[in-house]
Formats: structure tokens, sequence, C-alpha cells
């Protein structure tokens, strides 16, 4: 007996020593399958609750079987608040009938929102002294090219907009040239660039971000926003502007030796118009909206039929603002069209 028990360990010891370093049993783990399906927002504000969400192919919403990882560590629940700003990456893990399945990893920033000053030139080509305020809108973006949204809003002309004379007569009484700051405050001759120091250089509550594209005869836009504090009667605008629009412009400075127009001539041909709205895809003093919580994640979208527009969209932006029920912008933001602009 004792020596048939030698036999079996001597036999289980040689075939322990068999068993080679390089012997290949990946046969028998599963390995985790890749898959998508994590939903994440590019970018969200520095003390907002951020909760990720998983769906399968089926758009069946699996996130209770998920453990997510949020640079790399992992979280209780399926929600997290950063309270500084910075870039952080996110995957989920999650297992089905034996099978690990992880998501792609993404990443999302967190960000205290900067402030964009809405500057707005209402003008017209008949007007003789129209030029300086273009000229120091100009002088204005080289300084703050990333804080300034520009709209350049004609009257009479053949740039005017049916609905300009619903705008300028809320916003009234005034006449050209007249220039606004964030829609209700002038801006006056000689147009100190120093004024915007005041109105560019502060954090805001308010974060918009844009994105649009243009297809199939349709141009469309989605506007999200999300501000640290509740949003009570206020409105959303929206607007299309356009670049590079030539047409004379009437200059009463031809003889000014003091101007910069001086000697260009009255009128100044082909003058380039930039900036100029083209469309409103809202009501063009705003559409209102439900009043928002702190935090709350408001997107809109807008679709519009271009086919009839005579509108050059390579060259043209979307200008998105918030005003307050005195028509004061809050903070605003713009893009390129077919362009992403996030928060920032």
């Amino acid at each position: 007996m004792k020596k048939n028990i030698l036999k079996f360990y001597i036999s289980l010891f040689i075939a322990l020593l068999g068993c080679s370093d390089n012997e290949d049993f990946s046969n028998l783990i599963s390995q985790p399958e890749i898959v998508s399906g994590l939903s994440v927002k590019s970018s969200y504000l520095v003390g907002q609750n951020i909760e990720f969400n998983i769906y399968d192919e089926n758009q069946n919403d699996i996130t209770d079987l998920a453990t997510f990882f949020i640079d790399g560590m992992s979280i209780l629940e399926n929600e997290i608040t950063h309270n500084s700003v910075g870039s952080h990456n996110v995957r989920a893990e999650y297992t089905l009938d034996g099978q690990l399945y992880v998501t792609e990893q993404l990443v999302y920033s967190v960000v205290n929102p900067i402030n964009k000053l809405l500057l707005e030139d209402f003008t017209g080509t008949w007007c003789g002294y129209c030029p300086p305020v273009k000229y120091a809108i100009e002088q204005a973006l080289e300084i703050y090219p990333d804080n300034i949204s520009v709209v350049a809003t004609h009257q009479n002309d053949e740039f005017a907009l049916a609905e300009e004379q619903e705008l300028t007569t809320a916003l009234g009484p005034f006449g050209l040239p007249e220039a606004r700051l964030n829609r209700t405050t002038e801006w006056m001759q000689p147009y100190n660039l120093e004024v915007l120091d005041n109105l560019v250089n502060f954090q805001n509550n308010l974060a918009i971000s844009v994105n649009s594209s243009v297809q199939n005869g349709s141009l469309d836009v989605n506007i999200r926003f999300v501000s640290s504090e509740p949003l009570i009667d206020h409105k959303l605008v929206v607007y299309v502007t356009e670049n590079g629009l030539i047409a004379d412009q009437s200059n009463y400075l031809n003889f000014d030796e003091s101007s910069y127009f001086y000697g260009m001539g009255n009128p100044i041909v082909d003058y380039v118009h930039n900036d100029v709205l083209r469309h409103s895809l809202t009501n063009i003093l705003g559409d209102n909206f439900d009043d928002t919580e702190s935090f709350e994640d408001t997107t809109k979208n807008f679709s519009l039929d271009i086919s009839n527009l005579n509108i050059q969209f390579e060259n043209s932006s979307i200008i998105a603002f918030i005003v307050d029920s005195e028509n004061t912008t809050i903070n605003s933001q713009f893009a390129m069209v077919g362009e992403f602009q996030d928060f920032n």
C-alpha cells in the first residue's frame, strides 16, 4: 500500500515538472470585450453633478450593472462632482452571462466659464458715420479674439432683416451709429477699448456650447447651457451671421484728415461687411425657456430649411446668448457653422 502511494506522488511530481512555462492557457481565460454605449458629455461646470449611463446595443439602460472608473479609480455610484477645473477620463465595466465588458475610455473637461461679451453694431450701408464702429470692433477683436461675440444688425439696406424694427423698437430709442455692449449698454464714441476690460476679464456663472452642421439642405444647430445660478425669466437668442458681404458704404469722414477713413471716398466702393445678422433661429428678441435650477443641464435644437436662403454658410457663424428679463446679456458663445465650440 505504501509503495502504491509513493508511486502516485512520484507520478504527480513528474507530471508537474513536465508542464512548460510556455504552455498557452489563454483559451481558458475570458478576455474582456471592448464596447461603446457609455454616455458622457464633453464638458461640465465646477460643482456640477455628473451622471454617467451605459446603454447596450439595443439602447437598453444597463447602468445598474456597471462599475465606473474616473482617472482609473472606481466610484461607488454612477455620479461624481468635481470641485476644480481639469480634464478627466471615464470608463465602465460590467459582466453579462459570465462575460466581462469594458467600455471605451472617454475624456471630459470641468470648467469655470469665461465671460464672452456680446458686442452689437447697429448699422447701415447708408450711414456715413457708421464705419468707425466697425473699425473699433476690429481693434477689440485683436485684443480679445476669444472673448467677444459680434453681431452687425443692418437697418434699411439690402442686408436688413424684416424683424430688425421689432428689435430696435424694443431696445431703443437710439439712432445710428449705435453700438451696444451686452445688448443694453451703449458704447459711445470714441469707442474706448479700455471700457471693455471690465466686461471681459471676469468669471461668468453661465456656460454655453454651440454645435452646428449643414447637410441635405438643412442647417441643424444644437445649443447647450448650464448655469451655477438659477435662470429665472430668461431668454435664449440664436443668430446666424455672415462675413464677407460686399456693398458700397457711405463715408462722411472722407474729408476728415483726423479720421482713419480719410480719402477712402464717399461711398467706399466694395466695402466688406462682416458679422452681418442674416437670420434669427429664435424670435429676434429671444425665446423664453422654462426656469432652470442651479447646474440644470439644458439643450435646445434648431433646424432650418436653407434651400431658399442666399447665405454662404462657409462664411457664417452661429451666435448664441442668454438675456435676462431686462434684455441684458448674461453670457454669449460663438462658433463657425460646422464647428463645435464647447464650454470654456
